[in-house]
C-alpha cells in the first residue's frame, strides 16, 4: 500500500499522497522505510536518472524520444524531474512490480480524466504485459471514484489503447 500511495503523488498530487499515508498509518502500524533511498545525494540522483530513463523507455517504447522532446519543449522545468523523480526515484522502485504500478496509474488517470496520460500509460501497461482484461478491470474499479463523464471518456481511451496495441 505504501508503494501505491507513493505512486499517487506523481499523478494526483502531494495532498492525496499525504492523506493516503495518514490513513494507512491509522489503519496499520507501519514502520518508516529506509531514508537513505530518498536522500538527494549525487549518487542517488545519478542512479534515479539512469533507471528512470530505462523504465521510461520501456513504458513508452518507440514514443520515448518524442515524449522527451515534447516535455523539454513545453515544460523544460519538468523534463529532468520526470525522469529523475518520477520514473527513477518512484516508479522504478522494486517494492511493487511495474506492471501493477502502471495499472494503479491507469486507475488514477481514468478517475481524474487525463486522456493523453491515460492513453500513454494504458499502452505502457500493455507493453509491460498487462492484458486488455486487466485494463478493463482496473477501469471498472475506478468507476466508484470518478464522475460518470470521466469514466465514459476513460472507457473510450482504454479501448483505443487496446486497439492500438
Amino acid at each position: 500500500m505504501r508503494e501505491v500511495i507513493l505512486t499517487s503523488y506523481l499523478f494526483d498530487g502531494y495532498p492525496t499522497a499525504l492523506e493516503g499515508f495518514r490513513i494507512l498509518a491509522e489503519l496499520v502500524n507501519t514502520s518508516s522505510p529506509e531514508k537513505l533511498e530518498f536522500e538527494y545525494s549525487p549518487e542517488n540522483v545519478t542512479l534515479w536518472r539512469r533507471r528512470g530513463e530505462l523504465l521510461c523507455r520501456q513504458i513508452y517504447g518507440s514514443q520515448y524520444e518524442s515524449l522527451i522532446a515534447r516535455v523539454e519543449r513545453i515544460a523544460p522545468e519538468l523534463a529532468d524531474a520526470m525522469l529523475v523523480e518520477g520514473y527513477g526515484k518512484v516508479l522504478a522502485r522494486d517494492q511493487l512490480p511495474i506492471q501493477a504500478r502502471e495499472l494503479c496509474i491507469v486507475a488514477i488517470l481514468a478517475a481524474k480524466c487525463k486522456p493523453r496520460q491515460l492513453l500513454s500509460h494504458a499502452l505502457g501497461a500493455l507493453r509491460l504485459g498487462a492484458s486488455p482484461e486487466q485494463l478493463l478491470n482496473v477501469l471498472e474499479s475506478a468507476i466508484e471514484c470518478a464522475p460518470t463523464r470521466n469514466i465514459e471518456r476513460a472507457r473510450e481511451i482504454i479501448k483505443e489503447a487496446i486497439d492500438k496495441f
